[in-house]
């Protein structure tokens, strides 16, 4: 499903990550380990698109991703399949968490079951705040909406950086609880950046950066 090789990223002219050749397969829970500043975040961001490599390549659905950055319909198609949630990510203060959930749907042009929005809402319990403002939230709440808005299109592919920070442990081991649901029964494959030891006792694999 996704193939990295020779992947580097350099950012100054002393400073260069560099990843070891790696292959996640469909249905992999793989939790991304290592400590600050070892690249963590900026292999996500690689995976996802959102940069590009220095060096290396990358392959999602046995295509290299200059391919999509080629075509603008099969990028636009990629996103559809890949979920993201990051710190980088965050609820428009403007509108409520119904709206916010919904906002790929809008972008994506398609209509979504409200039955749909209920199961996944109701599953990270937040079906009772659908009408509220981000800023009504609590931490947990906001991170349990984010997520539920990085899997409305029911994404193959989730990536996730550091989806536990500044939650208490029993809205982490809800939240890890949901990526297993997430993987075990949906067969969502996930990729998770994390220091979380919740996080990484319940993945199947762990890629250590260093």
């Amino acid at each position: 499903m996704i193939r990295f090789k020779n992947l580097r990223k350099k950012y100054q002219k002393n400073v260069e990550l560099i990843y070891k050749d790696y292959v996640i397969n469909p249905e992999d829970f793989i939790a991304i380990t290592g400590p600050s500043g070892s690249g963590k975040s900026t292999l996500l961001d690689l995976i996802s698109n959102l940069s590009s490599p220095t060096s290396g390549t990358i392959e999602i659905f046995g295509k290299e991703m200059s391919f999509y950055d080629e075509n603008e319909k099969e990028r636009t198609n990629l996103r559809k399949f890949i979920g993201i949630m990051s710190p980088n990510c965050q609820l428009l203060s403007n509108l409520t968490i119904k709206e916010n959930i919904l906002l790929p749907c809008i972008i994506n042009k398609l209509d979504l079951n409200s039955n749909k929005l209920y199961d996944i809402s109701s599953s990270l319990n937040i079906e009772n705040i659908l009408d509220h403002l981000p800023e009504q939230l609590s931490t947990g709440q906001r991170q349990r909406a984010l997520l539920c808005r990085s899997i409305i299109l029911t994404p193959q592919i989730l990536i996730v950086d550091e989806p536990t920070a500044n939650l208490d442990e029993i809205n982490t081991k809800e939240l890890v609880k949901y990526f297993e649901y997430l993987n075990d029964k949906l067969k969502t494959t996930i990729i998770v950046a994390t220091h979380d030891k919740y996080v990484f006792d319940s993945a199947k694999k762990v890629y250590n950066l260093r």
